[in-house]
């Protein structure tokens, strides 16, 4: 015969409590007090029992899986400092999180899956991680209609009725710009600004961060100066654009790249061309997408968009529409602040 399961009710026995105070403990219950010494008696007997909570029962009573779902691309980056927010603040709420990939399936066919997930009672909630472009009508009609607590990370941002969690891409290149051009620096030439690009199609963001760029030239009375360059195969050529800014004057303008995935060639191309960073040239990235402050030499300097932070937000922002039930607050953004990363080539 199996033994015996152990539970509430023998908790409260052995700590003298009511199950009440038992599952106060355990689930943080709004409205009932519990002392810190009450409290440490019923995780005192808990250890001692070795109790666990029953799930499967705590689900029938509550109606709740107590996981969320994320979805993003798991060969991204991005995606793994996502996580690490949402997991943070999961722990932090007694949540689990179920990970979900596309893979080699078309995008919507495993989006459509989460729908189905969430009508199983297999998730509480759903949080993804988009294209800074991502606007698609028919999958946001999805998630409404089947009422799911839904928080998009970087999606939506032009678009209303969707919860979104965004970074402050005007404020960032804004950031960048005044530490360029902080005091005791040469200050005789506007930033340069240099955007690398994958493809033909320019993003919310990248339109963003461009037009903060020209604004603040603008308000400072200085003339802007932007480029673009593509990356092809994995690489961008440098060096043209760096002898054209070595002969606007001496010292060089600092030079502003929107993506530090174009830093590495940069470097290199400095080097050949016996510019030493941080010197001759004063370069900073956009954001930290590679982790450069911590990988190139001289350390980048970089304003990073702040992922894990949006990972936290969007757990919190997903628990409180599934608090909500079925009067959700109105879907709104939720904007959050670059981060300055102070390295030595700027």
């Amino acid at each position: 015969m199996g033994k015996k399961r152990v539970t509430s009710y023998d908790v409260a026995k052995l700590a003298g409590v009511s199950r009440s105070v038992v599952s106060a403990v355990l689930n943080d219950t709004p409205g009932i007090g519990v002392s810190m010494e009450t409290r440490e008696n019923v995780l005192a007997a808990i250890r001692e029992l070795n109790y666990h909570v029953d799930a499967q029962a705590r689900s029938m009573k509550t109606g709740r899986s107590m996981s969320l779902a994320a979805f993003g691309d798991t060969r991204h980056p991005l995606f793994m400092r996502l996580l690490e927010g949402m997991q943070q603040e999961c722990e932090a709420h007694g949540y689990h999180i179920l990970l979900c990939s596309p893979g080699h399936r078309p995008d919507g066919e495993a989006r459509d899956e989460l729908v189905d997930l969430y009508r199983q009672r297999k998730i509480d909630g759903i949080v993804t991680l988009d294209d800074t472009s991502y606007h698609d009508e028919e999958w946001a009609a999805k998630v409404s209609e089947a009422g799911v607590p839904y928080v998009s990370v970087e999606g939506y941002a032009e678009a209303e009725g969707v919860c979104s969690v965004l970074a402050d891409y005007k404020g960032s290149v804004e950031l960048a710009l005044e530490y360029l051009l902080r005091p005791g620096t040469p200050q005789l030439l506007a930033p340069v600004y240099a955007e690398v690009y994958h493809n033909g199609v320019r993003s919310w963001a990248e339109r963003t961060r461009r037009e903060a760029y020209t604004s603040w030239c603008g308000e400072r009375g200085m003339s802007p100066f932007w480029f673009r360059l593509p990356e092809l195969k994995g690489r961008v050529d440098w060096e043209e654009w760096l002898l054209k800014l070595s002969e606007i004057g001496k010292p060089m303008p600092p030079l502003l790249v929107n993506w530090s995935s174009g830093i590495p060639d940069l470097y290199r191309a400095a080097s050949k061309l016996g510019l030493h960073i941080g010197e001759e040239l004063r370069v900073m990235a956009a954001d930290n997408t590679i982790q450069g402050h911590r990988l190139s030499l001289p350390a980048l300097s970089c304003v990073e968009i702040p992922y894990v932070g949006m990972g936290q937000e969007a757990v919190r922002r997903v628990l409180k529409l599934i608090e909500a039930g079925a009067a959700p607050e109105k879907a709104g953004k939720i904007w959050l602040p670059a981060v300055l990363r102070a390295g030595e080539s700027a």
